[in-house]
């Protein structure tokens, strides 16, 4: 059949198939591998070879070369990378082979050796303090009051501001991942229930690649029904106000705009690095304790739900982890609690405050009236010269476990007395 003819396929030559292969790494992916391929060039440069050169070795001669690149890279100080940094130096190596010399570096039988000494130094990175990986912090309860309170929703900006955190919080959204990307036609809106929600269409994401069968981002944004800052109404509010004439879903604000006018934004994408660093304006802005990034909002986001009780492998849908390690990284002991906690093991030391008694545990004022009342009759029982002296233990049905030992004078046949719920039983020994 002529190509002329041929209306059903598409006949791709290899560099349309390259290009397809290409695009099932994420745009991290790739700018990891090309960081890493300038950090190996850099050391090949000093030892007097290059990438080609690297990539024809055989497998053994190949893997000795990697040992000593593990051990010796360095960064441009001349100072340790991190853990982390090694890491990702060995996945962007390792992803250059796989694509030129079909090889797995760090999990085929003849790499054996430069793996285990990349374990071995890893070890080392630790020990010298450099084993440590920060993530981000979620946003305090504080804070995030302050934030709220800040945005002033008749302002273009201020819409923009609410929806996005809106966005980034109920989806669980990486960063600036896919921001950039985003249009009027990445969210479905619905009813449910008779509520109004919202939920992202499916889009790649950096754990959520084709393969996948399950959406990437399973959140759902519902209408809570209470006044203009419903996530819901804020974004209505939002698509009703953007620029007809720009596809893009963020927007850049126009900066005088009415209230009463029924476009806020510009007919223009708001720029990739101005979404990057959204969260951060938010925060200097708000006039909040500390700057947040856009990562920050999910971090806040599945530590909330882990919070509220909600268990790990329901929190994965939403954030699109494929483990339940990965959020476990999310946990966070509040400052307040870890002061509860030395404050215990310093009264266990009795360095400290003693902790507080149980409300239950401590004398109350009737109960001391009860006591006070006792013990007068214990007197008038004492100017009786024809009775003996015995023990007595006071016990108050309002105290728990509360015994006064009073030496008192009975009558050979013990009596019983009833006080405003305090009881006292006299025993003849």
């Amino acid at each position: 059949m002529a190509e002329s003819e041929n209306i059903r396929f598409q006949l791709l030559d290899d560099v349309g198939l390259q290009e397809i292969i290409d695009g099932a790494d994420s745009k991290n992916t790739k700018a990891q591998v090309k960081y890493a391929l300038k950090i190996f060039e850099e050391y090949l440069k000093v030892i007097d070879m290059n990438l080609s050169d690297a990539t024809n070795l055989p497998n053994s001669q190949l893997d000795a070369l990697l040992q000593k690149f593990y051990c010796g890279a360095r960064q441009q100080n001349g100072t340790l990378y991190c853990k982390k940094s090694m890491m990702a130096i060995r996945f962007g190596i390792q992803r250059h082979f796989l694509n030129t010399k079909k090889v797995d570096v760090v999990n085929h039988d003849d790499f054996a050796n430069s793996s285990r000494v990349f374990k071995c130094f890893s070890a080392t990175l630790k020990q010298k303090g450099k084993g440590v990986v920060t993530h981000k912090e979620a946003i305090s309860a504080e804070d995030m009051a302050i934030i709220q309170e800040s945005l002033d929703l008749s302002d273009p900006l201020g819409l923009q501001d609410k929806v996005f955190l809106d966005v980034m919080l109920y989806f669980c959204n990486r960063g600036r991942e896919n921001l950039r990307e985003m249009t009027r036609d990445s969210f479905e809106i619905s009813e449910e229930g008779g509520k109004q929600k919202i939920t992202l269409k499916d889009t790649l994401t950096k754990n959520n690649r084709g393969d996948d069968q399950e959406k990437s981002q399973g959140g759902v944004m519902l209408s809570t029904g209470i006044g203009p800052r419903c996530p819901v109404n804020t974004f209505l509010l939002y698509m009703d106000k953007l620029n007809p004439g720009c596809e893009c879903f963020w927007q850049k604000p126009k900066p005088k705009a009415k209230s009463a006018a029924s476009v806020w934004y510009c007919n223009a994408p708001l720029g990739k690095n101005k979404i990057g660093s959204k969260m951060k304006d938010i925060s200097l802005r708000a006039g909040t304790a500390r700057s947040y990034t856009n990562h920050c909002l999910r971090a806040t986001s599945v530590s909330s739900l882990q919070n509220a009780g909600f268990k790990d492998r329901d929190i994965m849908t939403v954030s699109g982890h494929h483990s339940e390690t990965s959020i476990k990284h999310y946990a966070r002991t509040t400052e307040d609690t870890k002061h509860k906690m030395s404050e215990a093991i310093a009264a266990t030391m009795s360095i400290g405050p003693p902790a507080e008694e149980p409300s239950s545990s401590k004398p109350t004022q009737s109960n001391s009236q009860e006591i006070a009342e006792l013990e007068q009759i214990m007197r008038d029982i004492s100017n009786n010269p024809d009775v003996m002296t015995v023990p007595v233990n006071i016990t108050s049905s309002s105290t728990t476990n509360s015994h006064v030992p009073v030496n008192i004078t009975s009558t050979s046949k013990a009596p019983t007395f009833n006080l405003q719920n305090c009881v006292v039983q006299i025993y003849n020994n």
